[in-house]
């Protein structure tokens, strides 16, 4: 469970670091779609939450698959991530949790590629 949980708080902080750098964008779109969070905030869509935190963790594929044929709701995976939460909140009250500096990484991947398995 070890395991989970850092993968979980290394994508919590690579999305939050993604919503910080596009902040402006996202503003106006969740002004048109947004999700009601349970810190009384709101998020973007599921789809565009996925979607971001796969593309900034490729090594996450590997685990969607599992996930989707367990359960295919795209809110109940962000739950699952961790990432049901309102980020703009959690940056504005300085609850970020410090950055994974990627040059002090020890190398090791967090899930294996594919073509290992």
């Amino acid at each position: 469970m070890a395991f989970f949980e850092n993968f979980t708080s290394v994508i919590r902080q690579k999305w939050l670091d993604y919503v910080q750098a596009n902040r402006p964008w996202l503003t106006l779109q969740m002004r048109q779609t947004s999700t009601r969070t349970p810190d009384g905030g709101s998020r973007p869509s599921s789809f565009l939450v996925l979607g971001v935190v796969n593309a900034l963790e490729p090594k996450l594929g590997n685990l969607m698959v599992p996930f989707y044929q367990l359960n295919a709701d795209e809110d109940a995976l962000v739950e699952v991530l961790g990432l049901n939460f309102d980020p703009m909140m959690a940056l504005d009250n300085g609850s970020v949790p410090p950055t994974i500096d990627a040059q002090e990484s020890d190398g090791t991947p967090l899930l294996p590629d594919m073509a290992d398995l």
